[in-house]
């Protein structure tokens, strides 16, 4: 982990702590033990087969499908799963990510806040007892909006889904450097695609796919990307709002 500017934090693809239960490895990079405030990232890979059951007792999950299919059961109803999805776990919903794959399925996940009565358990205890909502989303299917300096984004998990203190979307970031601005929220980005810089105070670092970086509140930086085809993200913010939100320095 490298520490730039004000507070952010930068993870190379191979860092943060490994956990391993059943199919389900988790990879925790930004969190509490890592500086974050509220919230947190987990790169997670799962093999064939059904997960280990999670519930947070208070804390809003989502979670982002990097590659695999499969399915994700929330209290006991199952919700496809494929490249782009982004998935809503309300407070007290229990999930279970099953892969039906033959090759390992990559969910990027975030819990906002951090929730200190997380139950992990090896298999779910709900079935289904309720009528179905909509609790998933696919990028292919939302909107692109415009947001500073030529950058583009789609949201994912929003208020629309019943998420009401987290925002999640899916951004690109073309050949450019956008001005430094900082946001009002707290946020966590994840390298889905490309390379870049990012500059936060007079301090800059490379990331690349797989890298993460942790956004505190108010810290002013900016994303270059000095190529030729743009940088694809993954970005979650608490308190929820709109990713075009930025104020400049």
């Amino acid at each position: 982990m490298k520490i730039i500017g004000d507070g952010c934090r930068v993870f190379d693809a191979d860092e943060g702590e490994v956990t391993r239960q059943g199919t389900w490895t988790a990879r925790a990079r930004i969190c509490h033990a890592t500086g974050a405030e509220k919230v947190t990232q987990t790169v997670n890979e799962y093999a064939p087969g059904k997960s280990p059951a999670v519930l947070n007792p208070v804390a809003e999950e989502v979670l982002y499908v990097v590659s695999g299919t499969g399915s994700c059961q929330i209290d006991g109803i199952a919700h496809d799963l494929r490249p782009g999805t982004g998935v809503y776990i309300p407070p007290g919903s229990e999930y279970v990510v099953e892969n039906t794959s033959s090759q390992p399925m990559k969910i990027v996940s975030a819990c906002c806040p951090e929730d200190p009565g997380r139950v992990v358990r090896e298999e779910a205890a709900r079935t289904a007892s309720s009528a179905s909502r909509q609790l998933t989303v696919n990028e292919a299917d939302r909107k692109t909006l415009p947001a500073t300096a030529g950058r583009e984004f789609r949201l994912l998990v929003d208020k629309d889904l019943g998420c009401e203190q987290v925002t999640q979307f899916v951004g690109w970031i073309p050949p450019s450097t956008a001005p430094f601005h900082h946001h009002t929220y707290e946020e966590g980005v994840f390298i889905l695609d490309g390379h870049g810089i990012v500059h936060a105070g007079d301090e800059s670092c490379e990331f690349g796919p797989g890298t993460s970086i942790y956004l505190p509140v108010g810290v002013t930086h900016c994303l270059e990307n000095p190529g030729t085809s743009p940088v694809r993200v993954l970005g979650v913010f608490f308190p929820s709002g709109s990713p075009a939100a930025a104020y400049q320095k």
